[in-house]
């Protein structure tokens, strides 16, 4: 039988060709950790558009749970703890089929058109909001969002490009005011025979940050409110960029504040008020914010503040985490002061959601404590 024999090589760092070798291996393992750094650190900033996250966001935070209960004993006391083999066949099967065996709701959002918009948690919410309450999105029609885009392009051709921002005095600007969804409108307030449904280029929710903005102009609260448009593929992407631009060029913003409409119906979105009907509002949050506990902490404070003043204006606030179907971020990891706001809903019109901003505007200047109302 023939024996095989192991030679161990020895190599001499004085030799310049091995040396030249171990200088480019460690400079190459350098470089690799160098670029693994950098990509993991991007992906932190960036995680409302990483791939690793949407794969990611399929686990469930109970099995989450589980994962670290093993280096973390304390964790075992909060779930009831399944076996290795079950742990390890349930995370491995909700990261490749984005279902949690123990909520059918999963299972039906990959099946059921726009079921995925549903995936919302109810923090806080009015004692009449149940689970069929919570906002919605709907797209726009494909031919506005054509007619969006050629509008888009003209502004950026054209060298006298119409004002973009509603300025508003005093000189200090404490809140910013935008619309990821910036077409969304109301059905009563629009011609349908254009046959845009609830969505218009012009005639849209801008026109109630705009009249927010002169809100807290007259409580002595200067903002700026930003018309810009953004196409609804990408939305929180281009929209991003307006507020990060924002902050750049204001150094004393308090909040910033995307006001949305919802796609709820009449039913849902409307309450009556000492005789007066009001467009009900409601807070989102997104949980995949690094800022998630802070604007959390706000919403909550503002549900609590409206509705103080007026009992159920308020549907609630509601946590929207990162999923295959929705955002989970809304430009939140921005700042602490972020709001996401639904003011009424498709059939709501502009003076019941002006009475609604009214308020808003009005818990707003409570919150700021150096506004001074501007004399009449």
């Amino acid at each position: 039988m023939k024996r095989t024999q192991f030679r161990m090589e020895t190599y001499n760092l004085s030799d310049p060709r091995y040396r030249r070798m171990f200088v480019i291996f460690m400079m190459s393992t350098a470089g690799l950790f160098l670029v693994l750094g950098v990509f993991f650190v991007f992906q932190t900033e960036s995680n409302h558009n990483s791939q690793l996250g949407k794969v990611t966001s399929n686990i469930t935070s109970r099995t989450l749970l589980q994962v670290m209960s093993d280096n973390v004993p304390y964790l075992q006391e909060m779930i009831h703890r399944p076996g290795s083999e079950q742990m390890v066949s349930r995370l491995f099967f909700e990261v490749m089929t984005s279902f949690d065996p123990q909520d059918p709701r999963t299972f039906l959002s990959n099946e059921i058109p726009l079921f995925a918009l549903f995936d919302t948690d109810i923090d806080t919410a009015s004692k009449d909001v149940t689970f069929s309450d919570v906002p919605i999105e709907s797209s726009p029609p494909a031919n506005l969002e054509e007619q969006v885009m050629n509008q888009i392009k003209k502004q950026e051709q054209t060298e006298n490009k119409p004002p973009s921002t509603t300025v508003t005095s005093p000189k200090v600007k404490r809140v910013f005011i935008y619309h990821s969804h910036f077409s969304e409108s109301y059905i009563p307030e629009l011609d349908q025979s254009k046959g845009m449904k609830a969505n218009d280029a012009n005639k849209n929710i801008t026109l109630v940050g705009k009249h927010l903005a002169e809100d807290l102009a007259k409580m002595g609260i200067g903002s700026v409110a930003s018309h810009v448009p953004y196409p609804y593929q990408g939305a929180y992407n281009a929209s991003r960029k307006t507020v990060v631009q924002a902050l750049k060029e204001y150094d004393h913003l308090m909040y910033l504040i995307d006001i949305h409409r919802d796609s709820q119906r009449r039913k849902k979105t409307t309450i009556t008020i000492k005789g007066k009907t009001y467009a009900r509002l409601a807070f989102v949050v997104g949980g995949a914010s690094k800022h998630y506990t802070d604007n959390l902490k706000l919403a909550r404070s503002m549900y609590k503040d409206i509705n103080k003043i007026a009992p159920g204006l308020v549907r609630g606030v509601f946590i929207k985490p990162r999923t295959m179907g929705t955002n989970g971020e809304y430009n939140q990891s921005l700042s602490k002061g972020c709001i996401l706001v639904e003011i009424g809903g498709i059939d709501n019109n502009f003076q019941e959601v002006y009475r609604s901003t009214d308020i808003l505007a009005k818990v707003l200047r409570e919150r700021i404590s150096d506004a001074i109302p501007v004399q009449k």
